[in-house]
């Protein structure tokens, strides 16, 4: 679930702020010294801090129907997680306005449009964002992580929380199954590319699909996508004729 959260923040920010895929990175790293030391790009780090229950979660059961399949499911519980947004750059300047385009998303829109979330958030609730107020709790997070004096903006998210926890409303269960995976084998090394395809609502590329050799997205009407890939891998454009773009060592692609 939290890897869902950050890949819809991730498209939100860029998306509203905007950011660009291939000039600004977006990072959930613990913004330590030793992270600091090696960035090489503008980046907006969200730093993920703090969760906790909400005093709104609700509680109960409900009937609902999942991939054809009616179960009894007991109500999301919702979690408020607290992030610390900052901007990192070599300008005073470009810093601040990094810093002032967040703000304005958040300000502007309070919450994550169902556009820029993953599909597996398509049955819960889009997820709220503030800007902590004064007087709430907050952590000197840069103190605890003995980096840098910065300054950062509190934003608090509220969000459902799938469980994944349901069991069937119909007759009683005959048989279980069970899957056996191997053990000792490498795990995939990939991370989220994001990318923009340029005047995508004029060439009628918005809803086109786009491919990496492990994972599938579309373009959003502002002509983004994220999607998961590694370096190296082709990523293909379903246009007339098809689009392929490489994925670099860092940042994300961008189709002229």
């Amino acid at each position: 679930m939290l890897e869902l959260i950050d890949e819809g923040l991730e498209g939100f920010f860029r998306a509203t702020v905007p950011l660009s895929a291939t000039d600004v990175d977006v990072s959930f790293e613990a913004p330590d010294k030793e992270w600091s030391a090696k960035l090489t790009r503008p980046t907006v780090n969200l730093f993920l801090w703090d969760i906790r229950r909400s005093v709104n979660s609700r509680s109960g059961m409900r009937t609902v129907e999942i991939d054809g399949v009616v179960v009894h499911q007991p109500a999301h519980p919702v979690v408020e997680l607290r992030y610390l947004i900052s901007a990192w750059t070599s300008d005073h300047g470009d810093e601040r306005g990094l810093l002032a385009g967040v703000m304005r998303s958040l300000l502007t829109y309070g919450a994550i449009p169902r556009e820029f979330l993953p599909a597996a958030y398509e049955r819960l609730e889009v997820p709220m964002l503030v800007m902590a107020r004064v007087g709430e709790d907050h952590m000197d997070v840069f103190k605890a992580l003995q980096g840098q004096l910065k300054p950062g903006i509190n934003m608090v998210l509220t969000t459902q929380f799938d469980t994944g926890f349901a069991f069937p409303a119909g007759p009683p269960v005959g048989s279980i199954g069970t899957t056996i995976g191997r053990r000792g084998s490498e795990p995939e090394r990939r991370r989220r590319i994001a990318g923009e395809v340029v005047g995508a609502a004029e060439r009628g590329l918005v809803g086109a699909v786009v491919r990496s050799p492990g994972d599938m997205a579309q373009v959003n009407p502002l002509g983004h996508f994220l999607l998961r890939a590694s370096e190296g891998d082709e990523i293909v454009l379903e246009a007339e004729p098809a689009l392929v773009a490489t994925v670099p060592a860092n940042g994300g692609v961008r189709f002229e």
